[in-house]
């Protein structure tokens, strides 16, 4: 048997733009080509945010104990141990679960009660190939659990078909698709057909056809904008980097948005600039000037004087106020 130990934690970018991470679960016997296809949408959309300090996402392979996991083509893959709760699950893009013959057992169990919390979590949940087992039956606790609380379902965050699949049925093509979906949201829809087109599909029966928004309704647009804004406020975004990746002229743009989210672009970047710098403040001891740059700003200075004009606090009073309201 060959050994690979593929390297998954690379140097990281320099502090204030930590990459999204993609998670990929993995389990003896997993299609070693499926899980790179979905890798790969990743690693090609790197290479064409060339304007950005650091690599935009960050793949990491993960198994239940954080082993070499060895594939179909006995190949070993080095992963790292899933994090042990729910908010470890938290600073990724999103997550496949790339199935195989070691998913099975006492494994099985643990990964379909993480799969259960990490789908609250985390935005993208997408089987890859046979991974479709693994979150079907996780739906499906999803499910009982909000029917023994009584809770009311809501739109599901697991994407995966009914039926196990070889590289070239729709679940393989499904996973790629949603790897190029998370592409088009964090960096438009030019972006993801670049990546679409720079694709081999060696595995897949034909080229993916990605409805990359060409007819999607306006007001869809503006709330895929405006979760784009708020995934990327510790960038700088100025109204002409909106409005491309919304495929939208400056002037239409500003219109739509203003119309369907009540407030400017400009006012939904400031809030949600101040939403991340509180969570900073409150749950962290890192300075101000280091959060202002997390936030998109260039200084704590620009930090002060934005939350006095929101909040109506300088932020170390903000600080002080939500750690005393904790004890």
């Amino acid at each position: 048997m060959s050994l690979v130990e593929f390297a998954f934690t690379p140097a990281g970018p320099p502090s204030g733009t930590a990459p999204h991470l993609i998670g990929i679960v993995l389990f003896d016997q997993f299609s070693l080509l499926q899980a790179a296809e979905v890798a790969d949408v990743f690693e090609k959309a790197n290479r064409l945010d060339t304007g950005a300090a650091a690599p935009r996402y960050k793949t990491v392979f993960l198994s239940v104990g954080g082993e070499q996991v060895v594939s179909s083509l006995r190949v070993a893959v080095l992963t790292q141990k899933l994090p042990e709760h729910t908010a470890g699950t938290r600073g990724f893009r999103a997550l496949f679960v790339a199935g195989g013959e070691g998913a099975s057992g006492a494994a099985r169990e643990r990964l379909i009660a993480w799969l259960r919390d990490a789908s609250e979590a985390v935005e993208t949940v997408c089987a890859i190939g046979a991974g479709s087992a693994l979150l079907d039956a996780a739906k499906a606790r999803v499910a009982m659990t909000r029917r023994a609380a009584r809770i009311p379902a809501a739109p599901a965050a697991l994407s995966a078909p009914s039926a196990p699949s070889t590289p070239s049925t729709p679940s393989a093509v499904q996973a790629v698709q949603a790897a190029l979906e998370a592409v088009r949201r964090d960096l438009g829809a030019d972006a993801a057909r670049d990546v679409a087109t720079q694709l081999s599909w060696s595995s897949l029966p034909k080229p993916v056809s990605i409805a990359l928004d060409t007819h999607e309704p306006v007001a869809q647009k503006i709330r895929d904008s405006a979760q784009w804004i708020a995934r990327n406020c510790d960038r700088r975004i100025s109204i002409t980097t909106a409005a491309q990746h919304a495929g939208m002229s400056e002037r239409s743009y500003l219109r739509h948005f203003r119309a369907e989210m009540g407030i400017k672009p400009s006012e939904h970047l400031r809030r949600t600039r101040v939403e991340l710098a509180s969570t900073l403040l409150a749950q962290s001891d890192l300075p101000i000037d280091k959060i202002a740059r997390r936030c998109g700003l260039t200084s704590g200075e620009c930090l002060a004087r934005l939350f006095r004009q929101v909040v109506h606090l300088s932020p170390t009073e903000y600080r002080s106020r939500a750690r005393r309201a904790r004890v």
